[in-house]
């Protein structure tokens, strides 16, 4: 007997169905047309990957194309935690920190996270790669990035600087010119599976890196080691706090060699005290002493207010100015201009420099580049510090003239030598030859800048000759060189005491500001002792 269905029930089913198939269509209607956008751009976040292609840091050359600081690749270490069971955290956490020195709650806690990449260490020795490969873990890979080396070591750390791990400039060049040297990254996109590792077969495009530009020096490489070589030697053999050389060629301001002791390796900058990574030659200021006695000398004879010829009275070594006793080293009577530089007499000089008015002396001070930096193409250049005449004490008439109250860097010094050696013009040093893109192709080029005219050409060439005469026999003799003509002038400063309350007795900056050949000088070199000991 077949059982009825009635109508009724018929339709209320009829109606059921409808009203499904209506909330599927609806449904798919929603996925495939109105959040459609919205699925799509969730599926892109969740399998497309964006890697990031680092460009190639541009290289730090020498004048002669010889590497300063360059690229190596090297491996970097990397996990996935997504794929890794929990239970095989800790054995393979165990296994690492064998391998990467790496603690293991460190480790523990990268391996525990839900990511579908992380760092465990970057930029590995090639053995310890070898052995994270030789685990054969799908949890583990290797990347190779470009770590920054500077294949001379500590030869000119100083001025180069140094990078992090992420291959950013810290210090130096490579901060200074960090925009040049670092390039542009590039990006690929592809495909990643549910672990989030890389599909290569799935790329999508690829935006290739720029690399960084190459800068060119002036510094010559073997010069730089025989400078630097010297004045390890130096700082060593007179346990000096600090010490600086700069070598700069004196008709163009070209930077040849620049060195600063204590040193470090920017391979390894992490382990180098503050102290020792300073670019002494820019950076510190000091009272120059009887050095800067070349610009009192140059001022009063450019202005032709004294002959060479023309005598002072030294007054034996002692000369009560008032309420302060000014004193020679030696004890000396009437001394011609002449013989008051090369035997570096402080009573002859200061009666030179009165043949000026203060503001004159000041505009000469000016005129040779003190007080304010030289505009040399490295950071952290200290301006030094000169007081206007108006601001001049009672007794800075008598101390400025032999380098006191006046504070310079090793660089001012040797650019103001510069100007007597060069003919009277005060140049600008700089240590950047040019900048090249990686085709070869020069984007910038230094040229020699010409600051002003100091002093006439026949006053310059008489400085130089008295100077020569303060190699030959006055306080310069050790810086004779046989087959050479040099000339120079040497520097004994009295450091400032602590509580800045007068001179110490004990501590010293000494210096010498040289050039050579004399008869047409090319080069004007200048070092700096900081505190030597035994003698100063």
């Amino acid at each position: 007997m077949r059982s009825a269905i009635s109508g009724r029930r018929l339709w209320t089913l009829h109606l059921i169905i409808t009203v499904l198939f209506l909330i599927v269509t609806y449904q798919l209607f929603q996925l495939m047309l109105i959040r459609r956008p919205a699925l799509l751009e969730l599926a892109a976040k969740q399998h497309g990957l964006r890697i990031a292609i680092p460009p190639l840091r541009g290289q730090i050359l020498d004048r002669n194309s010889k590497e300063l600081a360059t690229n190596l690749k090297i491996p970097s270490v990397y996990a996935v935690p997504r794929v890794l069971p929990k239970a095989e955290i800790e054995p393979l956490a165990r296994k690492l920190q064998s391998i990467l020195g790496l603690s293991p709650e460190f480790l523990r806690n990268r391996l525990s996270r839900d990511k579908a990449f992380i760092w465990l260490k970057r930029k590995v020795e090639p053995e310890e790669a070898l052995q994270i490969e030789q685990l054969k873990s799908p949890a583990l890979g290797i990347i190779k990035e470009y770590k920054r080396l500077y294949p001379q070591g500590d030869l000119l750390a100083h001025i180069i600087g140094f990078t992090n791990v992420d291959s950013q400039g810290l210090e130096g060049l490579e901060l200074y010119l960090s925009r040049d040297l670092q390039g542009r990254p590039g990006s690929r996109l592809t495909k990643r599976d549910a672990f989030g590792r890389e599909i290569r077969a799935f790329e999508i495009r690829q935006i290739p890196a720029v690399d960084g530009h190459s800068v060119t020096l002036t510094v010559d490489q073997y010069l730089q080691y025989l400078t630097e070589d010297a004045l390890e030697k130096a700082f060593k053999t007179w346990k000096a706090l600090g010490a600086t050389a700069i070598l700069m060629e004196a008709k163009t301001g070209k930077i040849l060699a620049m060195a600063s002791r204590p040193t470090f390796d920017p391979n390894r900058y992490s382990q180098a005290e503050p102290a020792s990574r300073r670019n002494r030659a820019i950076t510190d200021m000091y009272e120059p002493g009887s050095v800067f006695k070349i610009v009192a000398a140059s001022a009063v004879l450019n202005e032709n207010k004294v002959t060479p010829q023309d005598t002072f009275d030294c007054e034996q070594g002692a000369w009560d100015y008032g309420s302060r006793v000014l004193h020679d080293v030696h004890p000396y009577g009437r001394l011609s201009f002449e013989d008051v530089i090369v035997k570096s007499s402080n009573i002859g000089t200061v009666k030179i420099a009165q043949r000026l008015d203060p503001e004159t002396l000041h505009a000469y001070i000016r005129g040779f580049g003190f007080g304010v930096p030289t505009g040399i193409d490295l950071p952290g250049e200290a301006s030094g510090y000169v007081r206007p005449p108006k601001e001049w004490s009672a007794t800075s008439p008598y101390n400025i003239p032999i380098g006191q109250e006046v504070m310079v860097t090793a660089l001012h010094m040797t650019a103001a030598m510069a100007v007597i050696a060069n003919g009277g013009e005060l140049v600008k040093p700089y240590i950047i030859s040019r900048i090249t893109d990686q085709a070869g192709v020069v984007l910038q080029e230094k040229k020699p800048v010409i600051k002003r005219r100091v002093i006439r050409p026949e006053v310059a060439e008489t400085m130089r000759r008295i100077l020569v005469r303060a190699v030959e026999e006055g306080t310069g003799k050790s810086a004779r060189i046989k087959g050479i003509t040099v000339g120079g002038k040497t520097g004994t400063a009295q450091k400032v005491l602590p509580n800045g309350r007068g001179y110490s007795h004990s501590n010293f900056m000494a210096s010498f500001i040289g050039f050579a050949p004399a008869e047409d000088p090319q080069y004007v070199m200048g070092v700096v002792l900081d505190d030597p000991r035994p003698m100063y």
